[in-house]
């Protein structure tokens, strides 16, 4: 007979017994490049709930235009930089805006329908109620932003209706999966409902914005696998409460760099003392200077920053962003000359300059470390060095959390998580973004015991060719003899 047995299992009868086991590695992750987050306001959307997009249509479709206070242009830029998705967060409690509201008449003015739409918000939108030309026993119910049409709901409406026929009920059931709006009976009626032509929707209002609306935005946002973040405000309380999330949310395993920047109207000697005095960290990047766009938008600030860090999350690892032009840029907004884009690289302050053929390009790929650390080698200047340092640990977690608890603490078991980090080292090295030579081995200092065992990464990250150094040697006469 055959039958399976478990390790240690002695069986009774006499005969064959099996058992299987997976002898090899665990998969090898890969880099998850391309993914930013952000916080913004607008006058429409979802209130403190993240949203994925995976195209700049989606902001549109999801936020609207922002409103004229809303910031939509920081997840617009990300993907104008090379964010393949955005999680996005729009700012705000949903318990303190109000909702825009409108009451749907019948054909003797008595209102029958309230309207309600779905977010808080001033955004201005109409409501158009009417017969459908290929139909006229079917009507449509329009919703409109200007002449954008924003949603369309058919209803029944016969000539002769059944004795128990309700249009009120009939349109409220066909509404009732719309995303924008829903409609709840004020009261019954025998009449038909009115028709209207772009009748504006009362508007609701936004809530006030605070300092505790981004903590809220960013604690949400940490439960989220995300690469770069960018925030929507130049205002320095909250870019140094997004500095002290980024290092809180490191030390809890998220590996991810934020970006942040101010306008050239600020003093030049301010800006670079804020980047190497109040920042000096190597997950943050302190965008310093701005450019404008080709159709004339200063491009400074937050929006440089939102700018930024789509092109550090687009950028593979194995590439810089220095000397990376900037798409659609123009014009610079403050030409800096050599010395002072000198004193903003030793100060940590990522700018925009111009190349010999005019474009604007990232003058050196830097994070806003000036001052190095405790632990910290001058790698950590480098936003290069950054993300390919962040990838090694990331893929290092993602590849070797599969053997947690389930491989036992013997020299067995540590070899396989040698094996499966050697082989992440190994991967990295033939992406260019490691030196030959990485490699991962138990810590002799620190001997396993109990659950636990310790492991060190010997591993050297390959920086980007930077500073190219050409001799020339001339001569008036070449020697003849």
């Amino acid at each position: 007979m055959a039958a399976f047995f478990i390790i240690g299992e002695k069986k009774i009868r006499p005969g064959v017994y099996f058992r299987y086991e997976n002898w090899g590695n665990p998969p090898i992750a890969g880099a998850d490049d391309g993914r930013c987050a952000c916080v913004f306001k607008s006058n429409w959307g979802p209130l403190g709930v993240p949203v994925l997009l995976e195209n700049f249509t989606e902001i549109q479709r999801n936020y609207g235009n922002g409103g004229d206070n809303g910031t939509t242009d920081v997840p617009l830029e990300q993907f104008k930089g090379g964010a393949r998705t955005v999680m996005a967060m729009r700012l705000g409690d949903p318990d303190l805006g109000t909702y825009g509201t409108y009451e749907i008449m019948d054909e003797i003015d008595f209102p029958v329908i309230k309207l309600t739409l779905a977010y808080p918000g001033s955004r201005k939108l109409a409501i158009t109620i009417r017969p459908t030309l290929a139909n006229p026993e079917v009507s449509e119910l329009l919703l409109l932003e200007d002449t954008t049409l924003i949603e369309r709901i058919f209803f029944s409406t016969p000539e002769t209706p059944p004795t128990d026929y309700s249009m009120v009920d009939t349109l409220i059931a066909a509404a009732k999966n719309s995303v924008n709006f829903t409609l709840t009976k004020i009261d019954d009626s025998t009449e038909p409902i009115a028709v209207i032509d772009q009748e504006p929707i009362i508007q609701g209002t936004e809530p006030t914005i605070t300092t505790q609306d981004y903590s809220n935005a960013f604690d949400v946002l940490e439960a989220y696998r995300w690469n770069v973040l960018a925030i929507d405000t130049n205002d320095t309380g909250i870019q140094e409460m997004t500095k002290l999330y980024l290092n809180r949310i490191l030390q809890g395993g998220k590996f991810s760099i934020g970006c942040i920047g101010d306008p050239s109207t600020i003093d030049y000697d301010v800006r670079l003392s804020r980047a190497s005095g109040v920042y000096n960290d190597f997950q943050v990047i302190y965008v310093g200077n701005g450019f404008t766009d080709i159709d004339g938008n200063t491009i400074e600030g937050y929006k440089a920053a939102a700018r930024i860090s789509g092109m550090i999350a687009g950028t593979p690892s194995s590439n810089s962003i220095t000397h990376l032009a900037v798409d659609g840029a123009m014009n610079l907004t403050e030409p800096l000359s050599n010395n002072k884009h000198e004193r903003a690289i030793t100060a940590g302050m990522l700018t925009f300059s111009n190349s010999s053929a005019n474009t604007v390009w990232v003058e050196k790929g830097i994070t806003s470390l000036a001052v190095l650390g405790n632990n910290e080698d001058a790698g950590w200047k480098s936003i290069k060095r950054v993300k390919v340092r962040f990838e090694l640990m990331q893929r290092l977690n993602d590849t070797v959390e599969v053997l947690v608890g389930r491989i036992n603490n013997d020299p067995d078991g540590r070899m396989a998580v040698v094996k499966a980090s050697n082989a992440v080292c190994t991967e990295m090295i033939a992406e260019r973004k490691l030196l030959a030579g990485a490699h991962c081995e138990v810590d002799a200092n620190n001997p396993p015991q109990g659950d636990s065992a310790w492991f060190i990464i010997y591993a050297d990250d390959v920086e980007a060719l930077e500073k190219l150094y050409f001799t020339f040697r001339f001569r008036f006469t070449p020697d003849l003899g």
